[in-house]
């Protein structure tokens, strides 16, 4: 039996089911044991993100992440701050929150809502 799978932590790697404003986007966050958390593989192609994680009760935790996002060449068009907390169910779990859309310059595009739903990979 693999106890990582049982314990009320997110420490893992999740495929997530996001929904910004209507639209769908999948992605893969890792959290690790010392409440680092990381997009392994954005919503949009190229993007990446890091920040932290931490516990707010027995099955609830809050994380944020600054997403990096890229154009085709490389070049940094903007990044998003991922504002979310979450309700930890087995082996998924749910999360709600804002996210605040930046351009490369660090102007303030948008103010977003975001929710989704994780399963451990």
């Amino acid at each position: 039996m693999d106890s990582t799978r049982t314990t009320a932590t997110p420490a893992g790697t999740w495929s997530e089911h996001l929904v910004v404003e209507g639209r769908s986007y999948t992605s893969t966050l890792r959290f690790t044991a010392n409440g680092r958390a990381m997009i392994l593989a954005g919503p949009r192609p190229g993007s990446v993100g890091a920040g932290y994680w931490h516990s707010t009760g027995p099955d609830t935790f809050t994380f944020r992440i600054v997403e990096l996002e890229f154009d085709a060449d490389g070049v940094l068009t903007g990044w998003v701050d991922i504002d979310q907390a979450a309700v930890l169910h087995g082996d998924t779990f749910t999360c709600d929150g804002v996210s605040h859309v930046y351009d490369a310059h660090d102007r303030l595009l948008a103010t977003v809502h975001a929710e989704g739903t994780s399963t451990r990979a």
